[in-house]
């Protein structure tokens, strides 16, 4: 209750600063090699009246108000290196890329080897933040008409890598799309697993 009572008392915008230093000191020592920034989100339905609760998107629980959480991590570790708390309404990762710049900033030196997400991650905004700090990423792309175009087009090629056992059965072939909203044309690749 003390600690809970002194945290209350800390002006809100003192006591983010002060966290987020914390937060980097703990996590700092781990950041040394190579690793793998992943980014997620996920919808919390709510029961009762919580605040920012509000109807968005919420494939478990339609109609059901939630939160959204944004959670920035270290892969293999399972160490969250940022999480940000949303309305239900703020699910896409638009409202994630000002936090994920802030956090490449703080990371400075220390960024990731590779940027991972899932489809909801998979979009120009996001790419583009990675290829301004030339940052290595793995986006999945929503399979829409263009995408599956694009599929359907390669799988009939004979170029494709080796599926080696280190590549575990996988392989990989490369291409450019340009998806409708998006200002340029960017390089995919496609993987099968054989």
């Amino acid at each position: 209750d003390s600690v809970r009572r002194a945290l209350k008392a800390m002006d809100f915008a003192a006591s983010e600063g002060w966290m987020r230093n914390a937060l980097m000191h703990s996590v700092r020592d781990a950041l040394n090699r190579p690793w793998v920034l992943d980014l997620d989100a996920t919808i919390k339905p709510l029961y009762g009246r919580q605040e920012g609760a509000e109807l968005g998107y919420n494939p478990h629980k339609p109609g059901r108000p939630s939160h959204v959480l944004h959670t920035f991590w270290i892969g293999n570790l399972r160490l969250v290196l940022d999480a940000v708390l949303t309305s239900g309404k703020q699910h896409t990762s638009r409202h994630a890329k000002a936090p994920l710049e802030r956090l490449l900033d703080e990371l400075g030196e220390q960024a990731p080897a590779l940027v991972r997400g899932d489809c909801g991650y998979g979009n120009e905004d996001i790419i583009d933040i990675c290829e301004q700090r030339e940052l290595p990423y793995l986006l999945r792309l929503r399979k829409t008409a263009n995408v599956k175009r694009l599929i359907e087009r390669l799988f009939g090629r004979d170029d494709w890598s080796h599926a080696s056992q280190a590549a575990q059965g996988w392989q990989a072939i490369e291409d450019s799309i340009r998806l409708s909203g998006w200002s340029k044309t960017r390089r995919v690749v496609v993987l099968r697993r054989r």
